[in-house]
């Protein structure tokens, strides 16, 4: 877990300034990298069952002891990995068993971090803080290397496992409604209304590299007679008529003003008069605690660096939904997801 100095040592090094701060930044690079090498190495897995010695753990991940004890030590201080006392065996954490190992968490997130998002930021971070733009997006990157798009979508649904539930409680949705999933990717919204509403039928429209995962997920929650997959272009395609419910999650950030309002646009014409949009996203201008507004300032840059683009800013977003017809009716914020609001919108009378 990210390293958290005790008061002694946040009032030396963060308040009075007599001790060298950015240590924590150095550590806390080095716990990233550590726990994404751990991840290689299916290292959690292999102590899944019970707690094990090193030289068990050794064989177990096709490692040298030797070279293996520092990265356990490790991720014991940095509260992944627990040692016996009296034994001296390595065990997960609860930490790890929840976040790491069970199926609803961000093991996947981070992996995808860990094998292409952080690769692809040490090649292009330079260029695109000097430019204003990589040489060639995230996506382009992942077109030209197909084998890595199941790795996203992967860690994609992974992130969104930790939100969906509290998302979809904030969702006014018919118990009948038929919804567009713009976007949507690995499908798990559109599964999580599809699962709390029996009647909900939905349509997860993306790019074709995410409908193997898209119905997997709806397969494995049992709802895949209520959910299908389109591939096709949402700024071109056709998206549909007459759907009740249109969610655009974590779509905004990759597209300028004017694409944002053609985006709108589309999406108004495919939904009923009465209908409703909900757009998911991390928005500048919302964060209000040192988390969030990190959070946010992260992805910021993380969204230069990856697609040219920005966090934008929460009034902005307002702005071009108005001028592509919406009203915007509400905004929620999320406690497990800081810096995350979702817009709600209804097309203007």
């Amino acid at each position: 877990m990210p390293v958290v100095p005790n008061a002694v040592e946040r009032l030396v090094m963060l308040r009075l300034n007599r001790a060298p701060g950015p240590v924590l930044d150095l550590v806390g690079g080095a716990a990233e990298r550590t726990l994404g090498l751990a991840l290689e190495l299916d290292l959690f897995a292999a102590l899944e069952a019970s707690p094990t010695s090193l030289e068990t753990l050794a064989a177990r991940v096709d490692c040298d002891p030797a070279g293996l004890e520092p990265l356990c030590e490790f991720l014991v201080a940095l509260g992944y990995l627990r040692r016996e006392a009296d034994t001296g065996r390595y065990a997960n954490t609860r930490l790890t068993e929840r976040w790491l190992l069970d199926a609803d968490g961000v093991g996947a997130w981070l992996g995808f971090w860990n094998e292409v998002v952080f690769p692809f930021w040490e090649d292009n971070a330079r260029t695109a803080i000097e430019t204003g733009a990589p040489r060639q997006t995230l996506y382009e990157w992942l077109d030209e290397h197909p084998e890595q798009w199941r790795l996203a979508h992967e860690g994609f649904r992974a992130a969104a496992n930790v939100l969906a539930p509290t998302v979809v409680e904030k969702l006014d949705v018919p118990g009948d409604a038929r919804v567009i999933d713009v976007g949507g990717g690995h499908g798990r919204y559109a599964v999580a209304l599809a699962e709390r509403h029996a009647g909900v039928r939905a349509t997860v429209f993306d790019a074709g590299p995410a409908r193997e995962v898209a119905l997997e997920t709806a397969r494995e929650s049992g709802v895949s007679d209520r959910i299908s997959f389109v591939a096709g272009d949402y700024t071109v395609d056709s998206l549909g008529e007459n759907y009740d419910v249109a969610l655009l999650f974590n779509v905004v950030h990759a597209h300028d003003g004017p694409e944002n309002v053609a985006l709108f646009e589309r999406i108004r014409d495919a939904l009923t008069p009465d209908g409703r949009l909900y757009v998911l996203d991390q928005f500048d201008g919302t964060a209000r605690t040192a988390l969030s507004r990190a959070t946010v300032g992260f992805v910021g840059l993380t969204y230069l660096v990856t697609l040219g683009q920005r966090a934008h800013d929460v009034t902005d977003v307002a702005a071009w939904l108005a001028e592509a017809g919406f009203e915007v009716r509400d905004r929620h914020s999320f406690l497990t997801a800081p810096g995350v609001s979702l817009l709600v919108a209804s097309p203007a009378n």
